[in-house]
């Protein structure tokens, strides 16, 4: 089955150089193939939980494809509540860039990108949006919103993209202080954007499906943080793919009935689950899902468990009320552990440790990322202090180009054999 990949995506490098309006049409078909196929005959080594949320988001991928003119390009940690109550489907920048990792097909736009003056040491999932956008494989969203949350990268890529597509942008600013006149002033950044989203849409808000979306956000994070009383000790059978997912599912699907389901049915499965003699590993940022050894180790494995990852967990904590949408949505990026000082996101990351009883951390410092490779040390010497062992590990989240397979199976096998020790 890798041959066959392997072969999509050399065609598809050829056909983007030489029609990428075809390339982009043959993306979206292979994108509807495949989640085809999902439905019809799931992954087995799946929980049903799991097998559904691959399902919920390979429909987030295709619909922006299938209808451009209805999606919104966003970051992963802007409230997409507010999207859907438009009717709009919010397209994730960075899970764009990982389905176009599931195909294959990352060369030609890292290629693009460079080609065009961005820098090789650049975010590799920003890097390759923008040279499908540059080439013009990127469909053409109706308007771009994002936010300055996590990533330097933010404050840059969607304002190229916004000139390269010709579309209206706008930008939200959280402050870096957690304060509630943070909250209030990106609340205000959100009444300013419902007008100017009206304006650039032809749409109008319906201030009730608002309320809804946040109802469903509050019980679908309710339901997500109940799994974790169970995490600790019972199996429920993954893989480093469904945990991306989850990411996307807390994140850019939140609200979303899919989302909801989701959670309703992973906690379930986790009442129900038999019990767990795993060795626990919380996970800290994105992972290279696609990297053969971390899926040899990882993947469905009842020996050792990516049990949490800080991506799916750094806004539960934080309160939503569907009466006050807008203060809700401004809180939930203001207290992200992922916006401010670094060590809130330690902390939250250390607490989740305590709470499942894991048996270590592997921070994954991605390929560009200036907040996560900036913070490693501080990241390690702080767990560590806490009697927390970390592994800082250097790769890709998208782009083979810049990961070792060799060097990640070694620093990996090597984590865990410590750890193994440990616990002895």
């Amino acid at each position: 089955m890798s041959n066959i990949y392997e072969m999509f995506g050399d065609y598809m490098y050829k056909e983007t150089f030489h029609n990428p309006k075809r390339a982009q049409k043959i993306l979206c078909l292979a994108y509807e193939a495949f989640g085809l196929k999902s439905k019809v005959f799931p992954n087995k080594n799946l929980s049903k939980a799991n097998q559904y949320l691959a399902n919920v988001t390979m429909d987030a991928i295709v619909k922006p494809f299938s209808h451009p003119e209805n999606s919104v390009l966003t970051s992963i940690f802007f409230p997409s509540e507010l999207i859907h109550a438009f009717g709009l489907d919010p397209l994730c920048a960075e899970q764009f860039s990982a389905y176009i990792n599931g195909a294959k097909a990352t060369r030609a736009f890292r290629e693009i990108a460079e080609g065009a003056g961005i820098a090789e040491t650049y975010c590799s999932y920003h890097k390759i949006l923008m040279g499908a956008s540059l080439v013009g494989v990127l469909p053409k969203p109706t308007c771009i919103v994002n936010t300055s949350i996590i990533c330097d990268a933010n404050n840059l890529t969607f304002r190229q993209v916004a000139q390269d597509e010709n579309v209206p942008h706008y930008y939200v600013d959280v402050p870096f202080e957690k304060s509630e006149t943070s909250v209030q002033y990106v609340t205000k950044q959100l009444e300013d954007l419902i007008p100017w989203l009206e304006e650039k849409t032809g749409r109008k808000l319906d201030w009730n499906v608002l309320k809804q979306n946040l109802v469903r956000s509050k019980e679908t994070i309710d339901t997500i943080k109940e799994t974790y009383t169970y995490r600790k000790n019972r199996y429920v059978p993954n893989d480093l793919t469904s945990e991306l997912f989850q990411a996307l599912a807390i994140n850019t699907a939140l609200g979303t009935p899919g989302a909801l389901k989701f959670a309703q049915m992973l906690l379930e499965e986790y009442k129900q689950a038999p019990k767990s003699h795993a060795r626990k590993i919380v996970w800290m940022h994105t992972n290279p899902q696609w990297q053969q050894p971390l899926k040899d180790i990882f993947n469905y494995s009842q020996d050792w468990q990516v049990i949490a990852t800080d991506m799916c967990f750094a806004t539960l904590d934080i309160e939503i009320d569907p009466e006050k949408p807008l203060e809700s949505l401004a809180r939930r990026m203001v207290y992200n552990a992922y916006n401010g000082h670094a060590q809130d996101r330690i902390q939250a990351t250390a607490d989740m440790v305590k709470k499942l009883d894991a048996d270590g951390v592997i921070c994954f410092c991605h390929w560009g990322c200036k907040e996560t490779c900036g913070a490693s040390a501080m990241i390690k010497n702080n767990l560590e202090a806490q009697g927390i062992p970390t592994l800082i590990l250097n790769g890709d989240g998208v782009d083979p180009a810049n990961s070792s397979d060799g060097q990640i199976q070694t620093r990996v096998e090597a984590f865990l054999e410590m750890l193994e020790d440990h616990a002895a």
